[in-house]
């Protein structure tokens, strides 16, 4: 296999990226001077250095320093009365954008496939579970389940309401969904800032 199949292999290892775009890729980067590809593996090899991930939400962000939480963890003004799951940091930072949501994050990590065998492998099941035990002892009173409106979106959705049940009926603990100004098939990372926050406000 040559550096052309290699790299082409990587790239569709991205998110939404088949075949034909992953070789697009690689002839890009044929076509461009020697300093842009320079630049473009420095910033690779040194981005885990320069990137932190927040030990209570798990978004990743630049930090140095030793710090351990995200902006909006550390932010002392952020409300931790509410919890929103959300799948992945794309979605946190299109969340952030509407400013109607000031609670607290966690990233899943993924969703669920149908008939997946075993949920807690696929997603960040047991630390949410352990978030949430520790919030719903004080200030926590609300879960916001805010994944994409997909048959994998929703399966997790209805596992995440399964494993909290628990906090729901011993600490009143509410879970909610995003409201249906979502239509069936939409991810929260391409939703418009309109429609996330018609959706957030009549979360249910």
């Amino acid at each position: 296999m040559n550096s052309i199949e290699k790299l082409t292999e990587l790239f569709r290892k991205f998110p939404g990226i088949g075949l034909r775009q992953a070789r697009r890729f690689v002839y890009f980067l044929l076509t461009q001077d020697e300093s842009v590809l320079q630049e473009l593996s420095r910033l690779i090899a040194e981005l885990k250095k320069e990137i932190s991930q927040c030990e209570f939400c798990y978004r990743y962000f630049t930090g140095g320093g030793g710090q351990r939480l995200c902006d909006v963890c550390a932010d002392p003004n952020t409300d931790v009365s509410v919890l929103m799951v959300v799948e992945k940091d794309v979605d946190l930072e299109n969340v952030k954008k509407t400013n109607v949501y000031h609670g607290r994050f966690f990233v899943l990590g993924g969703s669920l496939p149908i008939l997946e065998q075993e949920p807690a492998k696929k997603i960040r099941a047991k630390e949410l579970v352990e978030t949430v035990s520790r919030g719903s002892k004080g200030e926590l009173k609300e879960v916001v389940v805010a994944l994409s409106v997909n048959p994998e979106g929703e399966n997790a959705t209805q596992y995440i309401k399964k494993i909290l049940e628990p906090f729901t009926q011993k600490y009143g603990l509410k879970v909610t969904t995003l409201g249906r100004g979502f239509s069936t098939g939409t991810e929260v990372e391409y939703s418009d800032t309109d429609t996330l926050e018609s959706a957030l406000k009549n979360r249910n």
